[in-house]
């Protein structure tokens, strides 16, 4: 758009082009966390099972997780400011949560160290989580059951809607900019529940 109003170029070459198919962020099943649980402690995978933990128990992505500091958690709350949108956050965890954090030994000044001062790189993070995926059978493009890690944000989201949490106590957790994600996954949750009440009904 720039060198077209720059005159450089007459027409933008990539309007109108057609969006490519991906497939949408998916919550993960009950029967797949087990599985990822069950993986990395059986296999002593601890940073893959950190992240984890951190990512549902926060509802945050996995960069933000990468940089949590001990100083953030105060034994009930995580301070986190959200890289995308710099929003700053102070989230309740949950009681699974602060359980898991408080066992884990404290050798960096992160949870997730590589060294006293620094924290894990996002991208040795994901390689210790792409492990336990394949493994479990939910990774590789065109695999009806991908899974991605991403989707351990949404399972946060809609584990809080399945416990029948407003959208704004929800947003209060996740940090989403707009409410249309967390009313998607409400949505969701509703429709379940929805389909429970009608097949006893019937």
């Amino acid at each position: 758009k720039h060198a077209v109003d720059i005159e450089w170029i007459e027409n933008n070459p990539v309007t109108n082009i057609t969006k490519l198919k991906g497939g949408e962020y998916e919550a993960w099943p009950e029967t797949k966390l087990k599985a990822y649980e069950n993986y990395c402690d059986r296999n002593n995978l601890s940073t893959a099972r950190i992240i984890y933990e951190l990512a549902i128990g926060t509802g945050q992505r996995l960069g933000d997780c990468c940089t949590m500091k001990w100083s953030d958690f105060d034994g009930e709350y995580m301070s986190v400011i959200q890289q995308k949108t710099k929003k700053p956050l102070t989230i309740y965890t949950p009681s699974r949560l602060q359980d898991y954090l408080v066992q884990l030994p404290k050798r960096s000044t992160f949870i997730l160290g590589r060294n006293l001062t620094q924290h894990l790189g996002k991208r040795a993070v994901q390689k210790s989580v792409e492990t336990v995926r394949a493994a479990i059978g939910v990774a590789g493009i065109g695999n009806p059951a991908r899974l991605v890690v991403h989707g351990w944000r949404y399972t946060a989201v809609t584990q809080l809607a399945d416990a029948g949490v407003s959208d704004s106590d929800i947003q209060a957790v996740s940090g989403h900019k707009t409410l249309a994600m967390i009313i998607k996954y409400r949505q969701q949750a509703n429709q379940k529940k929805a389909s429970k009440r009608a097949q006893k009904a019937r």
